[in-house]
């Protein structure tokens, strides 16, 4: 007995180690993504889930210099907002620093959801938010940019389809009152949770890219990752690409993490899209 849990506490160990270092890397993962549509090749870069992922802003950078994207979408949850005295100065610290080096713009997760509605008491942090990021960043909440023939559309989904107990579906017509309709450009839909892809392709983006699910958080072999925020285990959306009838979306693993600190074969990543004409 003693020996089985000498080799469980060792095992222990090993995860957390691993989860640690793990949480101090960053990698690229690159996709490709053509299309029929007569556009201008764009290197995209997309970050999500920043949460509290201050000991990578570095890493972070560098890796974008190294691409040097056309442009750079932020997916949302770039702060948890939980607390009046969240120190969010990183985050801003982070998308001013990329904003003076590349056109940035900013769609909302949950989390600034949820801060900008006072959900947790802590609205300051929005107001804050709001007066320390730089001119230069754009935020699109509810509305579009167009970028060479291309809409890039946020979408700030209501905090009512983040419930862990009810499900609630937003559909194709609740997406149209948010956003209004497509106009046929080639459309880019930052939208934050990947439960909707039915919806979003029914409403017309041609690319969606999403992120809120961290991977699964532990990721196994051939099962991939293991539980969504919604504690589902093993989410069909978990992390990748994906196609729905004439849509695309890429769900990203994120930066960080807030509640569980963990990441088992999960590297926080800088999503990387080549889209071009076919």
């Amino acid at each position: 007995m003693i020996y089985i849990l000498i080799i469980l506490l060792i095992l222990i160990i090993l995860v957390i180690l691993e989860s640690i270092r793990e949480l101090r890397c960053v990698k690229v993962t690159e996709y490709k993504v053509s299309t029929p549509r007569n556009i201008t090749d764009k290197k995209i870069v997309f970050l999500t889930d920043y949460h509290e992922a201050k000991s990578i802003n570095n890493k972070i950078i560098q890796k974008i210099e190294e691409i040097q994207p056309d442009v750079i979408l932020f997916g949302g949850d770039m702060l948890n907002g939980k607390t009046e005295s969240e120190d969010i100065t990183p985050t801003i610290d982070l998308v001013n620093n990329l904003s003076e080096k590349f056109p940035v713009y900013y769609a909302m997760g949950n989390h600034e959801t949820k801060v900008k509605a006072d959900y947790y008491g802590t609205s300051n942090l929005w107001t804050s938010l709001n007066e320390r990021l730089s001119p230069k960043v754009k935020m699109l909440i509810n509305e579009k940019v167009t970028l060479d023939g291309i809409d890039v559309y946020g979408l700030d989904i209501p905090t009512d389809y983040y419930g862990r107990i009810k499900y609630p579906v937003l559909s194709k017509d609740s997406i149209n009152e948010l956003l209004g309709v497509p106009n046929g450009e080639y459309t880019i839909l930052l939208g934050h949770t990947p439960d909707f892809i039915d919806s979003y392709s029914q409403w017309g983006a041609d690319l969606v890219l999403s992120g809120h699910f961290h991977g699964g958080i532990v990721r196994l072999p051939f099962l991939g990752g293991v539980v969504s925020p919604r504690m589902k285990f093993f989410p069909k959306y978990d992390y990748g690409r994906f196609e729905k009838n004439n849509s695309t979306m890429i769900v990203s693993n994120g930066l960080g993490q807030h509640s569980m600190k963990i990441r088992i074969n999960n590297i926080p990543e800088v999503c990387l899209i080549n889209l071009t004409k076919e």
